[in-house]
Parts: C-alpha cells; structure tokens; sequence
C-alpha cells in the first residue's frame, strides 16, 4: 500500500487516475492536487488540495507531514497556442513544475511518472511521425519546447535511488462531466448545436483515451516503470477520418464540418502535421498484463454523452 500524489486531478487524465486509483485499493491514501479550486469534498482516501506545483514550498510543507511514495504528474499547460505567446506561464506549468515535483521525489525517494507530449517532435515532412522512444526530438512551437524542458528537469533533478519514468502520449481525448473540451467532446458539441466547424485535412496523430491512459500509469506505479515510454492509442488516423468517425458514431451531421488545411487556420503555434506515437515497451508489458489500449470505435463507445 502507497501515498500517491496526483497533479492536475481536476483535467480528464487527472480525474480517470484519482478514479481508478481509489477503485484498485492499492493506495493507502490520495492526494488529488488541482490549479484550480479543489473539485471534490475531501474522504477518508482522497485529499482534494488546491496546489500550483511550480510552488516549491508548497510542495515541500506537504512533503514534510504526507511524503509520497509515488507522485504522477499529468499537469500541464497544454493550450498549444497560448503557450506560444506566454512563455513565462508555460515554462511555470510545464518545466518549472516538473522541477519541483522531482526534487520532492529526489528527496522521499518516490517513484516519478511524469506525463510528456508527442509535440516534442517535429511532426513535418522531413521527420514525420509516428515516432519510437528512442526518436530525437525537435519540437516546433513553445508547447513542445517546455515540455521538452519539463522532461529534461525531471533527469536533471533526479537520481539512481529514486525512480522515474517520462510518459509520452498523444492527443488525449476522453468525458469528464465539466470537464475540459478535448477534441472529441468539442466536435460533439459543436454538431449537436447544429453549428458549423472546421477540421483540418492534413494532421495525423494517434488519439489516446484518457481512461487508457490512466490505467497504465498506475499498471507503471504499480510495477516500478522508469525510462522513457510512449503511451498512445494504437490508430494512426487523419483529423479528417476521426471526424467522420465520430460523428457517425454519435450520429451527428458531418455536412456540418467544412475541410480546411492547418495553414487556412492561421494558428499562432505551428503543428506538427504528422505526429502520433509508438509504443513498443507498452505492447511488451502487455505481455506482463499491462492495460492494453482501445482502438478508435471502442474508446468512443466508452464515452457515454448522453449522461
């Protein structure tokens, strides 16, 4: 039995790992830590806590009297394109953090599962995606760059006696009740009050249920997980098709969406084009009963919208 502590808890990832967490019966107790308010009433096995982890020394009075021996960190600033015009912020959220919480783990001797982004690479045509763990990276706009920064902060800071892993997914998707629109909830959304939307025909990626997602990291707390490790669904497919796919799935109106190219967007953070992931040491371990991932159909049905 662990005291684990989970950051961003109140974003679709963060909410799927306190939910499973608290099912598995593996943790003595939870520490569910969000940016914003605390977003449920405290138990006897889940401290809700409002904690911006770039706060060292709110971390270490937290550290001093409930010391963890497994922190997973899928906090983040992941808003691509005001990143790239607040640096300062995304650096906070998405390097400094992660320095913080490392040194804490450093310090307890804590397992660190540290979740990272596909956007640390290019994405274009010269070193397109999907891309293994052993890749370069090369990103391309300042949401990449801090977590890159982010990834390196956390090797920086810890040390042989005090494991970790860096957790790179992908274009997470998933249903919290108030949650955070991600691309699937947003198209739902938008189709079903008849508004029309534009979709870019040129991005690939390999969407990752969130519920997946949540499942593994705590399968890697569970087992002692270092390195790095890719974590992504298993469908390489275009915004285009995924599109398609979800609004026949939710039975919505497709004629509503007009097909632009990312350049027509006019976004102020360039995208990687053809991004996605893949996750050789995932497919190993599910040899060793790791959590194996849904595939595009399966992962829509697990979402129930109606509710």
């Amino acid at each position: 039995m662990k005291r684990v502590w989970i950051t961003g808890a109140g974003g679709v990832v963060g909410t799927k790992l306190v939910e499973q967490a608290l099912a598995s019966g593996d943790f003595d107790h939870i520490y569910a830590l969000t940016h914003g308010l605390p977003a449920q009433p405290n138990t006897d096995q889940v401290t809700w806590m409002h904690l911006a982890i770039e706060d060292e020394a709110a971390l270490t009075d937290l550290a001093a009297h409930s010391p963890p021996q497994v922190i997973i960190n899928p906090a983040a600033m992941t808003n691509v394109d005001r990143c790239e015009s607040h640096h300062e912020e995304a650096s906070r959220a998405n390097a400094i953090g992660p320095r913080m919480l490392a040194r804490v783990a450093r310090a307890h001797g804590a397992h660190l599962i540290h979740v990272s982004t596909d956007y640390v690479f290019p994405g274009d045509v010269a070193h397109p995606g999907p891309y293994s763990e052993d890749a370069t990276p090369r990103p391309i706009n300042y949401y990449g760059q801090s977590k890159l920064d982010g990834e390196g902060a956390v090797r920086t800071e810890m040390s042989d006696d005090a494991p970790y892993a860096i957790v790179r997914t992908a274009l997470v998707y998933g249903l919290i009740p108030g949650g955070r629109m991600n691309f699937v909830t947003w198209l739902v959304r938008e189709l079903q009050a008849g508004r029309r939307v534009r979709i870019v025909r040129d991005q690939f990626n390999t969407p990752t249920l969130a519920d997946d997602l949540a499942a593994l990291l705590l399968w890697q707390a569970a087992h002692g997980t270092t390195g790095i490790y890719h974590a992504a669904g298993p469908d390489l497919i275009g915004r285009h098709d995924w599109a398609l796919r979800i609004s026949a799935h939710f039975q919505l109106d497709s004629s509503l969406i007009d097909w632009v190219s990312t350049a027509e967007l006019g976004q102020p953070a360039p995208r990687p084009l053809r991004s996605g992931l893949t996750c050789a040491r995932w497919e190993a371990d599910q040899l060793l009963g790791a959590p194996k991932p849904h595939p595009i159909e399966a992962g829509l049905a697990t979402i129930a919208w109606d509710a």
